[in-house]
């Protein structure tokens, strides 16, 4: 078997009359699991085959237990005003992170999204740092959510991180509350950049129940500072501000307009099936702690398969990945790349 990392330096070349191709290894993280979503171990090449639009690629084959790309994840987390209740329990899980999920070799950052994008901690393997950044999330605008913006925030992140399995986790609401980024274009934007996408997700309405109201309270108000230009929002050191109480009640009104919402399209979900991902809802501490194990789980016994494509024309590739014998498996793994052109 050819380890993964020993071909990570390749880059290819195709010149055709108006532009040039280019394409690195393709990561293909894919999930196998039993009728009971247990995962199956021991598979080997020999049981796998991969097609890029139809045609048959060389590929190698790497799982946990024999060393695979580390793993670099972003975590997106909606800090809008009525995420308040959310926020008690999402400030807690830090500390999870990196035994659960990166591990000693990767790295995690953290962005929150509300009516605005801000980069709480850049990837970093110090699980010490990454706990104190989760600890200090707050809430700011009552409603609004700008799932797709963080999203995409996220993604530019995860393009720093070179020779990594790229993940985002969302730990929000299913839908978008108000970004300027379109879902076709973020879609198109994770899986040009070989991100897969999970989330962890949550009913502002329903947890509002479950949350004390002595509980619900903002470690530390912040507002961003002002963004020097050319960089990021990246907010290192935020200014206080007071506390907006009201932002902080359930809003049971406002959960006449989240039954019309149900009825619209999971925002998330869309995001999971387009890059290899899943949804793990959840209403309490216990929930979102399952979510992390069981995402945790799921990284560490993928069988993560890397080819450089035969016939790298521009576009967008469809992806099919068989695993032999295939009775009573179930598959899941990113359903198509991108291929850019360069004039």
């Amino acid at each position: 078997m050819r380890p993964l990392l020993a071909l990570l330096p390749v880059l290819l070349t195709a010149q055709e009359p108006g532009f040039v191709v280019q394409t690195r290894l393709v990561f293909v993280p894919t999930t196998v699991q039993n009728t009971q979503g247990r995962p199956i171990d021991g598979l080997t090449e020999a049981n796998f085959k991969i097609l890029d639009n139809g045609i048959s690629q060389p590929f190698s084959l790497d799982t946990f237990g024999t060393g695979v790309a580390r793993v670099a994840l972003v975590v997106a987390v909606q800090t809008s005003g009525i995420s308040a209740s959310a926020l008690v329990t999402i400030r807690r899980i830090g500390a999870m992170i990196q035994p659960v999920i990166t591990g000693e070799r990767g790295c995690a950052g953290l962005i929150s999204f509300s009516d605005s994008v801000v980069v709480r901690q850049t990837c970093t393997k110090d699980p010490d740092v990454l706990s104190k950044a989760f600890a200090a999330l707050s809430s700011r605008s009552p409603k609004e959510g700008h799932l797709l913006d963080g999203t995409a925030e996220a993604i530019k992140l995860l393009e720093a991180q070179p020779n990594a399995r790229r993940v985002l986790l969302l730990i929000s609401e299913t839908r978008d509350r108000g970004s300027e980024a379109k879902l076709p274009d973020v879609i198109r934007q994770a899986q040009a950049a070989g991100v897969t996408v999970y989330s962890a997700t949550y009913s502002a309405f329903r947890t509002g129940f479950f949350a004390k109201p002595e509980d619900v309270q903002q470690p530390r108000q912040t507002r961003p500072l002002p963004i020097p230009s050319g960089k990021p929002n990246w907010d290192p050191v935020a200014q206080p501000i007071p506390a907006n109480t009201s932002a902080q009640s359930t809003d049971i009104l406002g959960g006449i307009g989240e039954l019309k919402r149900l009825s619209m399209d999971k925002t998330t979900e869309k995001l999971a099936q387009a890059t290899g991902g899943a949804e793990y809802p959840f209403t309490k501490l216990a929930g979102l702690e399952k979510a992390i194990q069981s995402l945790g789980e799921e990284i560490h016994s993928q069988y993560v398969i890397g080819f450089i494509p035969k016939e790298p024309q521009p576009g967008y590739h469809t992806l099919t990945v068989q695993v032999q014998p295939g009775t009573n498996l179930r598959l899941r793994t990113r359903p198509g790349y991108w291929v850019n052109a360069t004039p």
